[in-house]
């Protein structure tokens, strides 16, 4: 995320529902799509380390598999 991104804060109180849903669609819409991406994944690491899983990026998967129709 950008410095200056970084630096704002925002914070909205909504109930749960359309109102919120909204806000979150808002917010979404205000971060430039790569700056979306870097935050996706900063999430996406922090959910894998809350599991308990590897953090590390996955990469390839290295197994094969083979089906035949009979």
């Amino acid at each position: 995320m950008s410095t200056a991104r970084a630096q704002r804060i925002t914070i909205r109180k909504a109930k749960f529902g359309p109102e919120d849903d909204r806000l979150d669609r808002e917010f979404w819409a205000s971060i430039p799509p790569e700056e979306r991406v870097e935050e996706a994944w900063r999430l996406t690491l922090e959910l894998w380390e809350l599991k308990g899983w590897d953090p590390g990026e996955p990469g390839l998967r290295r197994s094969v598999a083979r089906i035949v129709r009979r």
